[in-house]
Order: structure tokens, then C-alpha cells, then sequence
């Protein structure tokens, strides 16, 4: 191998650690994001009296990120790997609206339990194994980064 092989070879690895290093960084950054905003909406719950309005505050949110989810599954450009998270994501959330709202063979969450409710939201988006342990690849948060912008 001569120098210029070398150096090229040496090039190509160090852009692309750099480049792996700076999308961990942003997904982390982004994963942060999307927990921060899940804990925005049970704090939002637990500081609302209401049992009504409590009802509403998560329906808002189940509902925004369900739909926004849907719409982000027709993106064009979306690996299959993405696509099947951004669906499995948009069924846990349908699942979580017809549990709060008993439609669907679910009971419906009592007014008493939409605080446990709201925190059992936030715990099973953060650490339950997606569609059978799928990756959430950057490009996945990045979509539900500005879902969480645009509608929450």
C-alpha cells in the first residue's frame, strides 16, 4: 500500500467515526427531547385538578402523536426498519387513547387512575422494546422531534 492509499484509507475512518460519534450525539439528543416531552405531559397532568380536563390534557397528546406519527409512516425516503417503528409507535399511542377513552375492548381509565395513567404512558414509551427490540434510528426521533414541536 503507498502513503496516498494510506492516507485516504486513514481519511475515509476518521470521517466516518466522526460522523457516527456526531449522530449518537444528536439522537441522544433527540431521545432526551422525546422523554423531556413525555414528562411535560404527566407533570401537565398531575398539576391539573380536573378530572375532565386532565382526560382532555392526554387525549390531546395521545391523539397529536398518533395522528402526526400516521402521516410521518407516508414519508417519502423512510427506510422499512423506520417505517415499522413510526407504525408500531402510532399503535401503542391508538392503543393508549382507546384505554383512556374504554372504546375498543379496553376499560376505560377512572378518573382516579389518569395520573398512574399518564406515568404508565411516559414509562412504556421509554423503555418497552419497539416492534420486537427495533432500533429507533435517528431518523425515527428526528420525525418525532417535530411532531413534539409542531403539535404539543
Amino acid at each position: 500500500m503507498n502513503n496516498f492509499t494510506r492516507y485516504m484509507a486513514l481519511s475515509v475512518f476518521c470521517t466516518l467515526t466522526a460522523a457516527t460519534g456526531a449522530m449518537a450525539s444528536a439522537s441522544d439528543a433527540l431521545e432526551a427531547r422525546y422523554q423531556a416531552a413525555l414528562n411535560e405531559m404527566v407533570q401537565a397532568t398531575k398539576n391539573t385538578s380536573d378530572p375532565a380536563a386532565k382526560r382532555e390534557q392526554l387525549g390531546k397528546f395521545i391523539d397529536h402523536m398518533a395522528q402526526g406519527l400516521e402521516k410521518a409512516e407516508g414519508l417519502q425516503g423512510l427506510d422499512p426498519a423506520d417505517r415499522t417503528t413510526l407504525e408500531t409507535l402510532a399503535g401503542k399511542y391508538r392503543d393508549y387513547g382507546a384505554e383512556l377513552n374504554g372504546t375498543a375492548g379496553f376499560a376505560r381509565v377512572p378518573d382516579g387512575g389518569l395520573n398512574a395513567f399518564a406515568g404508565y404512558i411516559q414509562q412504556g414509551m421509554e423503555q418497552a422494546p419497539l416492534g420486537g427490540g427495533i432500533y429507533i434510528s435517528s431518523g425515527v426521533l428526528i420525525v418525532i422531534l417535530i411532531l413534539i414541536i409542531i403539535l404539543t
